[in-house]
């Protein structure tokens, strides 16, 4: 392979990883993450479904078994339903 080829290569490669690191630092909410162990305890049969709306909608009637963190963060799901279903 030509060296200019393997530079177009890792230059594309490294764009796309970056671009890839950049869409995944949104999702870094430590509300949500601190809320994981909490479903797992609290919705056991939800998380099994994988669903993520079936996992926050159980953790929304629970709300109040949560941590003060994960509590914020499902507040703020909520909220968020609810402006959508408004729409």
């Amino acid at each position: 392979m030509k060296p200019r080829a393997i530079s177009i290569i890792l230059a594309a490669s490294a764009m796309v990883w970056g671009a890839g690191q950049a869409l995944a630092a949104p999702q870094a909410d430590p509300g949500k993450k601190a809320c994981v162990q909490e479903a797992r305890r609290l919705c056991p049969a939800e998380m099994k479904t994988f669903s993520r709306k079936k996992v926050e909608a159980c953790m929304i009637v629970k709300i109040d078994q949560t941590s003060p963190v994960c509590h914020a963060a499902m507040l703020r799901i909520k909220a968020e339903r609810e402006a959508a279903a408004r729409r």
